[in-house]
């Protein structure tokens, strides 16, 4: 216990994982009294309640009224959050504010590790890191508006999603992929070699207008980006040649994707992506690892890491660090850089007769 009175009044100080609570005990009289509120005021810290307000606004009140609205209204991604909010409306929706603590995000974080997808596989960690990252989003934003002092996921580690393989797409896989984007998929086909060719995200395409395309510069301007910054993509010469192609057939519409039959942007391809990839017999592969693949063929070329942190939009290159890793093509030319080093003969190295002691 470490209380102290000053002057007429009691304070308790105590540190608990590097955080410092200090506070002024005016009711305390004695230094018994003063123990007791340190007693409790730890127990508080533990329990994830120290200092919260006694809001009455549940869990599931302030997602719908508040947050999702807010979302909407400034994030790109917010059909995302929709999506992603609603398990965890289900576990802690008729909950306080206040009385969602970190033991309860854990419970949380193991039933949602242990439970199956819509595909009937067993959740993936970066899926259930997904939520929880809303999950913290929303309480960021619930201390703005006032609701709660603090955040209970502070403390909360995610899931470990390292063990998972880096997923790319090879020349031959690429090239059964573009061989089925025909006929009622053929939509599909310049999508995904913009993605291939730039690296750019799904919603950075489908929302991309033609004004944002200047072919005088050859490069595509993108405004409304996930990190809220504007960058300039380059077109080399294929995309060039696909974005022509697609501008000389537009039918006027605004956008360089447009619905056909609304001539709005097109907004979901995840169904008919997954059909293509099944009946391209490609396993494993989302529509974002085409930006996976993009970055990964970028690295491979020797293009500094800086540029492709630009190209992709990364505010920090350690981002872009994942990326960055060498595929088995690249590692094998590494690998054969090693044969040049030196000039010793294997015949040096392993002779062919050995010299046997009589």
């Amino acid at each position: 216990m470490s209380v102290k009175k000053v002057g007429k009044t009691w304070h308790y100080y105590f540190r608990i994982n590097g955080v410092r609570y200090r506070k002024a005990i005016p009711e305390a009289r004695t230094q018994y009294q003063a123990q007791v509120a340190e007693a409790k005021a730890r127990d508080a810290v533990f329990e994830g309640k120290y200092g919260q307000k006694s809001s009455t606004t549940t869990f599931k009140e302030f997602v719908e009224k508040t947050y999702l609205p807010w979302s909407k209204e400034n994030k790109r991604s917010w059909r995302n959050d929709e999506s992603r909010a609603k398990p965890l409306i289900t576990f802690f929706g008729k909950r306080r504010l206040p009385d969602v603590t970190q033991f309860l995000i854990e419970q949380y974080k193991k039933d949602r590790r242990n439970s199956f997808n819509g595909r009937g596989e067993v959740r993936s960690p970066s899926s259930v890191n997904r939520e929880l990252e809303l999950l913290s989003r929303i309480y960021s934003l619930a201390i703005e508006r006032s609701e709660v002092d603090t955040n209970p996921f502070k403390g909360v580690k995610k899931l470990a999603a390292n063990n998972v393989l880096t997923r790319y797409l090879t020349s031959e896989e690429e090239d059964r992929l573009l061989s089925v984007l025909t006929g009622r998929r053929a939509h599909l086909r310049p999508i995904v070699l913009m993605a291939l060719h730039t690296g750019m995200r799904r919603g950075e395409m489908l929302s991309l207008r033609w004004e944002q395309v200047d072919f005088n510069r050859e490069a595509i301007q993108l405004l409304w980006t996930k990190s809220g910054k504007a960058r300039s993509v380059p077109m080399n010469s294929v995309l060039r040649e696909v974005i022509w192609e697609l501008r000389e057939t537009s039918g006027g519409s605004e956008y360089v994707f447009p619905n056909s039959i609304t001539s709005m942007p097109l907004k979901d391809i995840k169904n008919a992506f997954r059909a293509a990839m099944k009946d391209a017999k490609i396993e494993g592969f989302r529509f974002h690892d085409l930006r996976h693949t993009a970055g990964t063929r970028m690295a491979d070329a020797g293009v500094p890491i800086t540029a492709i942190a630009d190209i992709l939009g990364h505010a920090d290159v350690r981002t872009t660090m994942r990326y960055a890793h060498a595929t088995e093509e690249a590692k094998r030319r590494a690998v054969g850089a090693l044969e040049q080093g030196g000039n010793r003969k294997l015949s040096k190295i392993w002779p062919k007769e050995k010299q046997v002691a009589s």
